[in-house]
């Protein structure tokens, strides 16, 4: 299903805002004192060095072929300009993985621009010192351009193989400091490559996953591949949830890296049978939070989407055939329930908030006559 399509058509979902990111969602580091080593190299890469490291795979971006990549054309010129004007670029931050492969923990967008231009893939735009240049690819330049752009050094730090893993993810989150800060899938991705990880991007796509969430695109800031892990996680981990959520998914993308071919497909499987069955029962509306006048909400609500999902993945979906406007009038009557309200609404990602929300959600399939297990958090 999933392309590489470096002109893959991108948007940004819109999701309820009642789910905030916290401070609070990692637990301090509990690495022993001689463990806590970072091993770092300098490097002075040359322009044309870095886009042969992509493009032969030893230096691997965020993203397959930067197909999420947040700067417009007309920014990635600006960086061009900067190249041909001898402007200092910043330093990127590449992280070194067991078969002396890179990827990049900071500069990813700068680099992204360089190895697309170069690829003649944009014309450049907006130029202010060089507008002769404007409308023109790389191949349409100077020698003299060219090979300018080509001999630019950039300054890279390696973080080495030999750093220990948390401590290397820390420092990750640390450098994450630039104009369009990474956020936490995007940070996985970077850290945490492999099949498993690429299930999340195939499946980001899949039809019934983005009609259900009324998209018709990639999230370009990978929130779509966040939920499928987020489903993966608490389907087979929710008995190991503690409520530290963002260690909790990074822990568990991490331990997918090691999958075998048929731990991938039976996470497929779950999967697809899933949103299947939730895109057959609430259409457009899944995820969402109904009103007492039966009116739906815009945006998909996160929380919503754990009780759904994790509920459907463990009854007969056939129970629920015919009961399409049960469920959606049960909907309302949950989300004008106190308590299931403020499950899905504050502080979600705490672990008795998320009993809560299941345990109400299993009732109301319960009150309709569907066989549904009791599921237990963090037992």
């Amino acid at each position: 299903m999933a392309t590489d399509d470096p002109a893959l058509e991108l948007q940004e979902e819109i999701f309820d805002t009642a789910e905030q990111e916290t401070e609070d969602e990692r637990p301090p580091l509990s690495v022993p004192e001689k463990d806590r080593k970072l091993v770092t190299h300098p490097y002075d890469f040359i322009v044309r060095s870095l886009h042969d490291q992509i493009k032969d795979g030893t230096l691997m971006l965020a993203d397959k072929f930067q197909r999420r990549r947040v700067w417009d054309d007309t920014k990635a010129s600006r960086l061009i300009e900067s190249l041909l004007l001898n402007v200092p670029i910043p330093v990127c931050y590449f992280s070194e993985f067991d078969n002396s492969t890179y990827t990049v923990i900071d500069g990813q967008q700068r680099l992204t621009a360089i190895y697309r231009f170069l690829d003649n893939e944009f014309p450049l735009r907006g130029l202010r010192v060089r507008p002769d240049l404007n409308r023109k690819r790389f191949f349409e330049l100077s020698d003299a351009d060219r090979r300018l752009i080509n001999s630019r050094s950039i300054r890279c730090i390696v973080l080495l193989k030999e750093s220990h893993a948390d401590i290397r993810f820390d420092v990750f989150e640390r450098l994450n400091t630039g104009s369009v800060r990474l956020n936490a899938q995007e940070l996985r991705n970077s850290m945490y490559r492999g099949a498993l990880n690429d299930l999340l991007r195939d499946l980001s796509e899949f039809p019934s996953f983005q009609q259900a969430r009324g998209v018709t695109a990639v999230d370009k800031r990978m929130q779509d591949c966040e939920l499928v892990l987020r489903f993966f996680a608490f389907h087979f981990r929710l008995q190991k949830y503690k409520g530290y959520f963002s260690t909790f998914l990074d822990e568990y993308l991490k331990y997918g890296m090691s999958f075998t071919p048929s731990q991938i497909d039976e996470h497929r499987a779950e999967f697809v049978k899933t949103i299947t069955g939730a895109h057959g029962v609430f259409g457009g509306n899944a995820f969402r939070r109904r009103s007492k006048k039966g009116d739906w909400e815009g945006g998909v609500n996160r929380a919503l989407y754990d009780c759904v999902m994790l509920t459907f993945a463990r009854i007969d979906l056939a129970e629920l055939k015919g009961k399409e406007t049960e469920l959606a009038d049960a909907m309302g009557r949950l989300c004008a329930d106190r308590e299931f309200s403020d499950s899905v609404t504050f502080a979600t990602k705490d672990k008795s908030k998320l009993q809560t929300r299941l345990r109400k959600f299993r009732e109301a399939l319960v009150g309709l006559g569907v066989s549904t297990p009791e599921l237990k958090v963090g037992v």
